[in-house]
């Protein structure tokens, strides 16, 4: 695991929250999850996670009022364990979102450890229609996968359950390798108070290059 780019995105994410002078929300996360499925392909059993993340908004110069998204998320699998580190800056428009972020991956733990994955991303989303769907291209800057480019297009729709809420999502995930596949999920937020919620979920993938996979899980989350 390198520490110097860790380090780096860690600084730059610390930099941007104080130039913003912004209140800062934090929330907390940890879950379990039969199958580690990523972008449709199948990594682990057991899936064991947690993660810590810091979002706030303010002014940022010229650009005016922007948004702020920083975190780590820890995971822990049959053949291994990762750590990513994210930051993202986004931009609120009249009718749509714009967003560009950066994620540094670390693998380590059982046999040999693999170099740290960068990659960089843009995305748009809009609302339409009672769903909101979204764009994003992400690139491999460190030229560690099969792949350079990687496109996903997504749209959801949440549906108000009372005490509860159902969220559907679909999922299409295209590798610029002619690689690519669909996933549904289904989840549900079960609030326990004002700063906890329960949060099960299915998902299932299809693709003809990767393996099917259906894969279902639990989390909680707190926010403080």
């Amino acid at each position: 695991m390198k520490a110097n780019p860790i380090l780096a995105l860690t600084g730059v994410s610390l930099s941007l929250f104080s130039l913003l002078q912004a209140e800062v929300e934090t929330s907390f996360s940890a879950g379990y999850t039969s199958d580690y499925v990523y972008r449709g392909g199948f990594i682990g059993n057991n899936l064991f996670d947690f993660g810590l993340e810091a979002a706030g908004s303010g002014e940022l110069g010229g650009l005016g009022e922007v948004g702020m998204t920083a975190g780590v998320w820890y995971a822990s699998f049959e053949g291994g364990n990762e750590l990513d580190i994210y930051a993202e800056v986004s931009k609120e428009f009249e009718g749509f979102s714009l967003a560009g972020g950066i994620t540094n991956y670390s693998y380590f733990g059982d046999g040999a450890a693999a170099d740290d994955d960068i990659e960089p991303y843009v995305s748009v989303g809009t609302e339409m229609a009672g769903m909101s769907l979204g764009l994003a291209a992400y690139y491999d800057a460190s030229s560690s996968y099969a792949y350079e480019f990687y496109w996903e297009l997504s749209a959801g729709y949440e549906v108000d359950l009372g005490s509860t809420s159902l969220e559907l999502t679909a999922t299409y995930g295209y590798f610029d390798n002619d690689v690519d596949y669909v996933a549904l999920s289904a989840s549900l937020a079960i609030p326990v108070s004002d700063k906890i919620t329960i949060s099960p979920s299915v998902t299932t993938t299809f693709s003809d290059e990767l393996d099917d996979e259906t894969f279902g899980g639990v989390s909680v989350g707190f926010s403080f």
